[in-house]
């Protein structure tokens, strides 16, 4: 197994974090620590990374030695190199300009989302409170459409003439299912139906009435019901699909989903073809603590709670370590609802961060590369917009051999709707984005 060592005399949480990241999680390549030798690196102010022929010295940034307050004060800066460009420039004469380990943290833990955390009036979060994509330092570097870190793992393993054993052949592609809204009409109250059924009627809106009193009177299938399609296409390409499903009471305004007595027949079928994962609801997110465990509890009965994505990717960094302790092994929210690309510089799975602790963690953060809603409704994209930009997401992760996710909904196969045309485009999706 290719190896490589670091020498230096006091790693920090963070530094031995960055360097399982780039080596162990993006390469496959072991670390080792030189912690008891002589080093001559001027008052601990860089490190070197050894390899069987060739070593890189580097020097180290503030946030590597945990010192937040001085690197919020001077901000982190970006240094180009090799055709990308790095967080964590440090001036002085060393092989390298900036940290790389520093890099590795800065995007991994999501350091910069924390300083923000919660403050949902400022022009870095959005009226969700989620941190914008189009705030974080990668979107304004140009850097957020490319796996950085594992990009920057990549140029190390050619300096320094080690052999990485996640070469481009270990492409995977994961589409995941998003089930917000299960059907448009079965599953809905009476009071509901009659409702939106009535204004229907006052708005002239014809089609909607006759589909709906169709589809409750069985004569239709529900439009939202698009579970065969994707099944189908996921099965034929030999791919496995993960669904995560809204299974929360209905509250207006963010939380639409129908009632259990669909949705629980509804999940064993799925069950038979994919995995079925929980989807915390805006309310259990909202108000975290007993709410978000008594769904939990809830949803333990009919699917899996120790994989999840929040709705409306309410996740935050900072909730790390309550998921962890709720015994959430796995979170699936790493991602932008305004933008596409890698949040956390990192298309593959790799374990989350407790800054506050400064520790790592057990629970694993799966990044998803892009999202049906941020083409539409952000983006304004058309059908073949879509596919082009998915291309290129697709072609950047092969390069490093990562993992491509998409998230999609049932709504947005469902061809019905502001959505006509999509179940074409996702098709076209899976066929690009195959290894």
């Amino acid at each position: 197994m290719s190896k490589i060592s670091i020498s230096y005399n006091s790693p920090t949480e963070r530094m031995r974090y960055g360097a399982d990241i780039l080596f162990r999680t993006c390469l496959g390549v072991e670390v080792e620590w030189l912690e008891n030798v002589d080093l001559d690196n001027g008052d601990n102010h860089f490190y070197t990374i050894n390899a069987t022929n060739k070593s890189l010295q580097c020097p180290i940034h503030s946030l590597s030695f945990g010192d937040d307050e001085t690197t919020r004060s001077s901000g982190v800066t970006w240094v180009e190199w090799k055709g990308f460009k790095f967080p964590g420039e440090v001036l002085g004469v060393t092989d390298l300009m900036f940290d790389p380990l520093a890099a590795a943290f800065f995007c991994c833990s999501r350091w910069e989302e924390i300083p923000s955390d919660g403050e949902r009036d400022t022009v870095m979060r959005d009226t969700h409170g989620r941190f914008r994509g189009v705030s974080s330092a990668a979107y304004k570097e140009g850097m957020l459409r490319t796996p950085l870190i594992e990009n920057l793992a990549k140029i190390l393993a050619k300096e320094l003439g080690i052999i990485p054993l996640i070469t481009r052949q270990d492409y995977e592609y994961h589409p995941t299912i998003d089930i917000d809204i299960a059907f448009a009409y079965q599953g809905r109250s009476r009071l509901h139906n009659l409702t939106a059924g009535t204004r229907d009627f006052l708005l002239l809106r014809w089609s909607s009435v006759r589909e709906r009193m169709n589809v409750l009177l069985n004569h239709a299938q529900d439009p939202y019901d698009s579970y065969d399609f994707f099944l189908n296409l996921h099965g034929d390409s030999h791919l496995t699909t993960q669904c995560f499903v809204h299974f929360a009471d209905y509250k207006r305004p963010f939380d639409l989903g129908v009632s259990k007595s669909v949705l629980v027949p509804l999940i064993g079928k799925l069950s038979s073809r994919a995995t079925v994962n929980w989807h915390p609801s805006y309310d259990a997110i909202s108000h975290r603590g007993q709410t978000f465990l008594n769904e939990k509890k809830t949803f333990e009965d009919v699917g899996n709670t120790s994989q999840i994505r929040t709705h409306f990717l309410r996740g935050q960094s900072s909730m790390w370590t309550a998921f962890q302790e709720a015994s959430i092994q796995h979170d699936y929210s790493m991602g932008y609802a305004d933008q596409p690309g890698f949040r956390a510089g990192m298309s593959r799975p790799f374990p989350a961060y407790d800054i506050e602790q400064d520790t790592p963690l057990e629970l694993v953060i799966h990044p998803f590369a892009v999202m049906d809603s941020t083409l539409k409704s952000y983006l304004n994209l058309d059908c073949e917009q879509s596919l082009h930009l998915v291309s290129e997401l697709s072609d950047s992760v092969r390069e490093v051999g990562g993992v491509m996710m998409t998230v999609w909904h049932n709504t947005s196969v469902s061809n019905h709707g502001i959505w006509k045309g999509w179940q074409t485009l996702y098709e076209d999706v899976v066929r690009r984005c195959l290894p």
